[in-house]
């Protein structure tokens, strides 16, 4: 086994990940997301194109020796951005070199830092989707959350949007597994009593299967189709109702989405007051150190109308 400055390059291996996989635990849109990826050395953008559907009149009768007027598909043009976000912690010599919990250190503080940027990536990721939800119900105007659901799932209905019916796994190479179809609705932990009042709520543990139920998932309105997801992200008085396909979540090609780093003593690392981070460039005496994570990261939403956000909860 190799050391560096008294860091066991095993201890590195495992912190790494365990935060990577605390950090897609939190990072909980990121399961329901259309993976798309920027290539390497082609900036930080990522277009993509879709059609729309053909309008209904687009099927004609048609008479023998006559061409009917053409229909024309139009093409909708999508934009993401990549982003670049990351935290340092520094570490000294001393408590490197005098503390019998070093280890225990770096295993801590990488749960932690996965757990700050899986939350940053799930609060980012709602805002985004909140802001271009195509549509809206306000929970109080319809009447409480038995209303609020059925025109919840008559618009979906009449977008013809697909129910969800796989997750994405929590392994950096992306894999799916089934879940029951449904659309998946995301609400605040402090809004989530309200919603186990509704008529026709079935509560997880009464599911009678356990295959497909995703983190912290509470329950269902069994007869919408509607899953319903607590989350600590989304903020209070809004909910989110997402279905297939409707967002993606965008990386950089050939990189971890997210990247757990340590630098031994030597390094140098310091962070002052605001959080900025300055390089010492001669620590000769290797008293200071760092750990940290980065990510390339952006959610992009592909389809609006896929998107249903909820207010006045």
């Amino acid at each position: 086994m190799k050391y560096e400055n008294g860091i066991n390059q095993d201890v590195i291996f495992s912190t790494e990940r365990k935060a990577l996989k605390t950090a897609t635990e939190e990072f909980a849109l990121g399961r329901f997301a259309a993976k798309k990826t920027v290539a390497k050395y082609s900036g930080n953008q990522l277009k993509c194109h879709y059609f729309e559907h053909l309008p209904d009149d687009a099927v004609k009768d048609l008479t023998e020796g006559v061409t009917p007027d053409s229909a024309n598909l139009v093409r909708v043009s999508k934009t993401g951005v990549l982003k670049r976000q990351g935290l340092v912690i520094p570490f000294t010599d001393e408590f490197q070199e005098q503390f019998e919990n070093s280890p225990e250190f770096h295993f801590e503080a990488g749960q932690e830092i996965g757990y700050s940027i899986g939350t940053k990536l799930d609060k980012d990721a709602f805002s985004t989707l909140l802001n271009d939800a195509g549509n809206t119900v306000d929970v109080t105007a319809v009447g409480g959350w038995d209303e609020a659901f059925k025109s919840a799932r008559k618009l979906f209905r009449k977008a013809n949007v697909p129910q969800l019916t796989s997750i994405k796994t929590g392994s950096t190479k992306v894999g799916t597994s089934p879940v029951n179809a449904g659309w998946y609705m995301f609400v605040d932990v402090d809004d989530a009593d309200a919603v186990r009042e509704a008529t026709d709520f079935l509560s997880v543990e009464d599911y009678g299967y356990t295959d497909g139920v995703v983190k912290n998932e509470i329950g269902v309105i069994k007869s919408l189709g509607i899953r319903i997801v607590e989350s600590l992200n989304i903020g209070s008085g809004m909910a989110l109702m997402i279905g297939d396909e409707a967002f993606a979540d965008l990386g950089l090609s050939g990189k971890n989405r997210i990247e757990y780093i340590t630098k031994p003593l030597g390094s140098g690392v310091t962070v002052d007051s605001s959080g900025a981070t300055d390089v010492i460039r001669n620590d000769a005496l290797d008293q200071m150190g760092s750990t940290g994570g980065k990510t390339r990261n952006s959610c992009m939403t592909l389809f609006p109308e896929r998107i249903l956000k909820f207010t006045n909860l």
